[in-house]
């Protein structure tokens, strides 16, 4: 982490940090605040540059560096020790940023961007500071995490990419905006649906005119595939890394369409919430389908995501024009979203949640049965009742009207991952 101790100037008055998650084998540092009753990946502090008194001294055995921070009840501890060993107790914390999900978002995959050129291009491991100095306003929004997230995902990075000469930019930016334009008109899918990739790396002075004159999605994508294979163009979907190293994989649909999913995709349990905003399925083997509404209090449109149970990042949302198209092509039923559903459909979700329940009992952590759950909708507004209405329907159509479970938990994982026959060849770092 980057230094808190003699570092006024950048980390004053009121700078965040959180003590790092509990490891196997907890250090001497990580004992001691532990014996102040503090609790390792949860207490946060404020550092504070001229207390009036000190509660408090937690001192190392050894070193003379030192900081002075205020806990969540205010009161003051000095910690005195060598300044790797205070530290490397903590990481910087974001504070009230949790909100602004596109900020959080840009801040993440700006700072892996500038890790990958520094490195690539300049042969340089960027600092956390000088990460930090570089975004500027955005500083709030930032966690040492993110940086150690970054630094894993370069090390994995090395394994596809040996040399530089690449241009770098965000999805949607000079270079790709016209390639995602062109992806649009061809495929008809939105630009995470075509390609995820949060990161481009594309060689200078590469010629993307023959991809982005594309007639037709089969071209398009396979000379995407093309230039990926020769290393000219490197689409890179970023994931927050929260294991001991980074993962990855390419996603090429070409080769992975007809290959089943080392996965057991077997249902395996199902908690549908009490206020019919969300409900979470999941298969044995840890892959889950979130279904709820983006905007919580707003909303009547049902979106799916896919997710690995315990893995801490999504996979990706499911094609939401697809789904409602494979429901109602395999299937023959409609799937009740978004506004003008009505509550004339209101008797129809109650049948399918009774016989949904009848076909598998538990359906929730918390809604004990179905007269249970009807209660709940009865006692409910109309703006309630429309959500239990709308999401009963993608219930239904998960637990109801597949013969094979598995197979459309298949189609779902494919989407969540954008392996369709219409996506394009991306990097996955996670």
């Amino acid at each position: 982490m980057a230094s808190i101790t003699n570092n006024s100037r950048k980390y004053g008055e009121g700078h965040q940090v959180i003590l790092k998650d509990p490891k196997k084998g907890a250090l001497a540092g990580e004992k001691l605040m532990m014996s102040q009753g503090y609790i390792l990946g949860k207490d946060v502090f404020k550092v504070t540059l001229k207390p009036a008194s000190i509660d408090n001294i937690v001192n190392f055995t050894y070193g003379t560096a030192s900081v002075f921070l205020k806990d969540a009840k205010r009161n003051v501890i000095q910690i005195i020790g060598s300044e790797g060993n205070i530290n490397g107790l903590f990481n910087h914390h974001k504070s009230s940023a949790k909100s602004n999900t596109n900020v959080l978002t840009e801040v993440k995959e700006n700072i892996s961007m500038w890790l990958f050129q520094g490195h690539f291009e300049n042969r340089k491991l960027l600092s956390e500071d000088e990460i930090i100095t570089k975004l500027n306003g955005n500083k709030l929004y930032y966690s040492s995490t993110f940086y150690e997230s970054a630094v894993k995902q370069l090390t994995e990075l090395k394994k596809y990419i040996k040399y530089g000469g690449y241009n770098y930019e965000l999805q949607g930016g000079t270079l790709t905006k016209p390639l995602y334009s062109t992806a649009r008109k061809l495929t008809g899918k939105a630009n995470d649906n075509w390609n995820p990739a949060d990161l481009w790396m594309i060689k200078k002075g590469y010629d993307l005119k023959p991809i982005i004159t594309s007639r037709n999605h089969e071209c398009l994508n396979g000379r995407l595939a093309e230039a990926y294979y020769k290393k000219d163009i490197i689409p890179i979907s970023l994931k927050n890394v929260t294991t001991r190293v980074a993962t990855s994989s390419v996603i090429d649909s070409s080769k992975l369409m007809n290959v089943d999913p080392d996965l057991d995709l077997t249902f395996n349990k199902l908690d549908f919430s009490e206020t019919f905003a969300n409900f979470i399925l999941m298969s044995k083997s840890g892959f889950a389908v979130r279904a709820g509404f983006k905007a919580s209090s707003t909303t009547l449109g049902v979106s799916l995501e896919g997710r690995m149970i315990g893995a801490g990042y999504q996979l990706g949302a499911v094609d939401a024009s697809d789904y409602k198209a494979e429901v109602r092509d395999i299937h023959n039923y409609v799937l009740r979203t978004g506004n003008g559903v009505g509550l004339v459909s209101l008797p129809k979700a109650k049948a399918e949640l009774k016989e949904i329940i009848m076909k598998y009992p538990r359906i929730s952590n918390t809604i004990k049965d179905y007269d249970h759950a009807i209660r709940l909708v009865d006692e409910a507004d109309d703006f309630i009742k429309q959500r239990f209405i709308n999401i009963v329907s993608y219930l239904y159509s998960f637990m109801v009207l597949p013969k094979v479970f598995e197979t459309h938990l298949k189609f779902c994982y494919f989407s969540s991952k954008k392996i369709t026959d219409k996506s394009g060849l991306y990097l996955i770092l996670q």
